[in-house]
């Protein structure tokens, strides 16, 4: 079950983070890893953060998909690829969710505007 951070509950940029794109705990410090390591492969950092590749891989793709992170492929020598991962900079992040924050207060007072007609 995914635990979600309610906008009434939220105390610090983390909180934010985390309501904004609904990511949990451990979302979020794969996002940290990926920051810390630059460009990883998602074993590599399962490795470093001492957890099953698959958790982390899944991870990664919620990180995909709410673009905090983002991939490249990679060419082996002999033959194939890989995927690397690497994360957007704090300050893209910032950026982002001083946008959602903005998209989120349009919306609120949207809404309230029609207050008498909808209660």
């Amino acid at each position: 079950m995914r635990t979600q951070v309610s906008f009434t509950n939220i105390s610090n940029c983390k909180d934010i983070v985390q309501c904004a794109f609904s990511l949990n705990d451990f979302e979020i410090e794969v996002y940290k890893g990926t920051l810390a390591h630059g460009p990883i492969r998602a074993d590599d950092l399962a490795d470093k953060m001492g957890r099953d590749r698959s958790t982390v891989y899944r991870a990664l793709q919620r990180l995909l998909t709410c673009g905090m992170c983002y991939r490249e492929t990679r060419s082996l020598r002999k033959g194939g690829y890989y995927h690397v991962y690497m994360s957007i900079s704090k300050e893209e992040l910032r950026k982002k969710l001083i946008s959602c924050v903005e998209e989120w207060n349009m919306r609120m007072q949207k809404a309230l505007s029609h207050f008498d007609e909808d209660i």
